[in-house]
């Protein structure tokens, strides 16, 4: 994919270019040519898979894959250097889903939403800054077209652009967002809406009287079906049956309770948290039209 960009980098039209270069890998099924072989023994299971041999197998298959697409992007990298343009080039590294596993693609847990993003502006002054600025995949189209100077004073975008906090660790007024989720294929209908602060998070399942649905390719892994067949209570370190249905609301202290285990939706000492959030939630699909807003009223 690499090389197939080249000549797309290097036409001779003196334009300014996009580039949207977007690896198959590390999707399933995760494919191990071109890169170096992963001992399942010694991979590191995350706090939320199950530490099963199924798992060990599929994480040692995925980390490969991901080797894979840094290979590409290191090679795409390699090109802009070769043709003179990684010195006036933004680069914007995202995943666009959580790790391809049952508890982080398709939902709103940390895991799921908590992605990679890491982001060169060859004109900036600092270097290396790792900020803790809190943004979502609605900012990238104002990023972009900020840097390209066509950012028109009022946008109609849900989004904004962070071009401008790359250099701060700690920017003011990047300290809350929001997500959403309706469906993945035509199998998993199942909306949810959500608003993160730095400590609290609130998940609204619209759906909640159905059973969580699964990605075909989700509920088709080794590491799901081994689960299943041994008859499981826990996956990670959320039961099954959690997973699985779900209430209308979670709410979660991830100060306390980073693994988002304790649902504090029903603890009156945490009733105004939850006031203040779903108010903030119902502003913003006010501002954003979503259409889902008529769930407030209508189940």
């Amino acid at each position: 994919m690499a090389e197939a960009c080249k000549s797309f980098v290097t036409a001779d039209d003196n334009q300014p270019f996009f580039l949207y270069f977007c690896t198959t890998e590390p999707h399933r099924p995760f494919v191990r040519e071109g890169s170096d072989p992963i001992n399942p023994a010694d991979v590191i299971v995350p706090h939320y898979l199950p530490d099963i041999p199924e798992c060990r197998e599929e994480l040692a298959k995925y980390y490969a894959s991901v080797q894979r697409a840094d290979s590409g992007l290191g090679r795409l990298i390699e090109i802009l250097k070769e043709t003179g343009r990684w010195n006036d080039t933004l680069i914007i590294y995202i995943s666009d889903n959580g790790i391809a596993f049952p508890a982080a693609k398709t939902t709103l847990y940390e895991p799921g939403i908590r992605l990679p993003c890491v982001v060169r502006n060859p004109f900036a002054m600092k270097k290396n800054i790792v900020t803790d600025a809190m943004v979502t995949w609605a900012d990238i189209t104002p990023t972009i077209l900020d840097f390209a100077g066509v950012l028109t004073e009022n946008p109609s975008f849900h989004g904004r652009s962070f071009l401008s906090i790359l250099e701060h660790e700690h920017p003011s007024g990047w300290d809350e967002i929001y997500t959403s989720h309706t469906f993945h294929e035509i199998t998993m209908y199942y909306p949810m809406r959500l608003v993160r602060t730095r400590r609290y998070k609130l998940i609204w399942n619209i759906a909640h009287k159905l059973d969580y649905p699964f990605a075909s390719d989700l509920y088709d892994s080794k590491t799901w079906q081994a689960i299943l067949k041994r008859g499981d209570k826990l996956y990670g370190k959320r039961t099954i049956e959690a997973y699985i249905h779900r209430p209308k609301f979670e709410l979660y202290d991830l100060k306390n309770d980073p693994h988002e285990i304790n649902n504090l939706a029903d603890d009156p000492k945490h009733a105004n948290v939850l006031e203040e959030l779903k108010q903030k939630l119902l502003e913003f699909q006010k501002r954003t039209k979503d259409p889902w807003i008529l769930k407030w009223k209508y189940e």
